[in-house]
């Protein structure tokens, strides 16, 4: 037993001292790894820098001023820039020279030449915009490619009465179809709506005069009117149809491509899509074209759920209806920006959130997702 006793202390003495070999050996590299820690935090490598959002107002810029700031966010430590052009903070002045350079002139383009190109002598990363303010858009968007929605005109039906005017239609506008829902307690039994179709002379035609007090609900493809938010001079003009394939390879053609002349055989490191926000576009051209080849049935008759409350269906008829808008976004907008962002050697960097309705899975159409910190005491983006 006393042998027994001893072998069993020997051998926790030598597990002992085998622990703090093993302890004391292992110090001295994990001092080193917590250095080489602190010193990369200190002197971060030029991949891991803070950007900057490089915001050119007018754009009134000068060449000394883009370097002088080039240089200063070198020498503080930030890592790249993401050049975006937004609205001027003053007019132009002959008598101090102050000017305002017009977006995608020569003027512009040199300017980003010029930036990129010192920008790069710096070590720093070049992203740019692909437009100014935001969302994209601008004067070459024509009204038949602008964002979209279902514009709803409600108009009261007096009793017996076997026409009423149909409201104008716009250009970029179209009559979809028109219902009729009788008034219960003031307000509109969708439930109970009939779609009507006879338009003649720009009136629409009730075959049978109605008794009780109701109203004709007229759904008709239109545009939002949204412009450019916060565009440079030049800029200006209508929001692009994200639901549009069209729409997003004309601003490409027209933005995109002359962007690119700046950079030459460099193209930036990324380009950036701001966030969406192109506030109540829910609707395009040929909606419910596309409704019907992918859902499997005609939205026509089921419009009155887009509204309100029209039966045991309305909440499946929203969600197709949302789905449907997804799915145009992701294929007719972030797919074709994506492929163009390949196609000039970049890489596409994107805040996909917001309006129209893309989902999480939406950001599998960009090299780099982004967000946004918290904007507001009530917002995170």
């Amino acid at each position: 037993m006393k042998n027994g006793t001893l072998n069993s202390k020997m051998m926790i003495l030598i597990l002992l001292s085998a622990w703090f070999v093993q302890l004391y050996g292992d110090a001295e590299p994990q001092d080193e790894s917590l250095a080489l820690l602190e010193k990369s935090f200190a002197n971060p490598p030029d991949d891991c820098r803070i950007m900057m959002r490089w915001w050119w107002f007018g754009p009134a810029v000068t060449k000394p001023e883009l370097q002088r700031e080039l240089e200063q966010m070198k020498a503080e430590g930030i890592g790249g820039v993401e050049i975006a052009t937004l609205y001027p903070l003053a007019l132009d002045d002959s008598r101090t020279g102050f000017h305002n350079l017009p977006f995608l002139s020569d003027e512009h383009i040199e300017a980003i030449r010029f930036a990129a190109t010192s920008a790069r002598k710096l070590g720093l990363r070049v992203d740019i915009t692909l437009g100014s303010g935001w969302p994209f858009g601008g004067p070459h968007i024509p009204v038949t490619q602008a964002a979209g929605e279902l514009r709803i005109e409600t108009m009261p039906v007096p009793p017996g009465a076997d026409s009423i005017a149909v409201p104008d239609i716009m250009t970029g506008e179209q009559l979809i179809t028109v219902f009729i829902a009788p008034l219960r307690a003031r307000q509109l039994s969708l439930q109970e709506a009939k779609q009507l179709s006879p338009v003649v002379d720009s009136r629409l035609r009730i075959a049978l005069p109605l008794k009780d007090a109701s109203c004709a609900i007229f759904f008709i493809s239109s545009r939002t009117g949204m412009m450019v938010k916060r565009p440079a001079v030049g800029a200006e003009g209508f929001v692009l149809d994200h639901y549009d394939r069209t729409a997003i390879l004309t601003h490409l053609h027209a933005v995109g491509d002359r962007l690119m002349e700046a950079f030459g055989k460099q193209p930036p490191y990324a380009v950036f899509s701001d966030s969406l926000e192109d506030y109540g576009s829910n609707w395009s051209g040929d909606l419910m074209e596309q409704f019907r080849a992918r859902r499997g049935y005609d939205l026509s008759p089921y419009l009155p759920a887009l509204i309100g409350d029209a039966g045991p269906l309305t909440s499946s008829v929203r969600h197709d209806w949302g789905r449907t808008l997804t799915e145009l976004a992701n294929e007719r907008f972030l797919a074709p920006l994506h492929a163009w962002a390949q196609a000039h050697h970049t890489l596409l960097r994107s805040q996909t959130y917001g309006f129209p309705p893309v989902t999480l899975s939406s950001n599998r159409y960009e090299d780099l997702p982004e967000g946004e910190g918290k904007a507001s005491l009530l917002m995170w983006r």
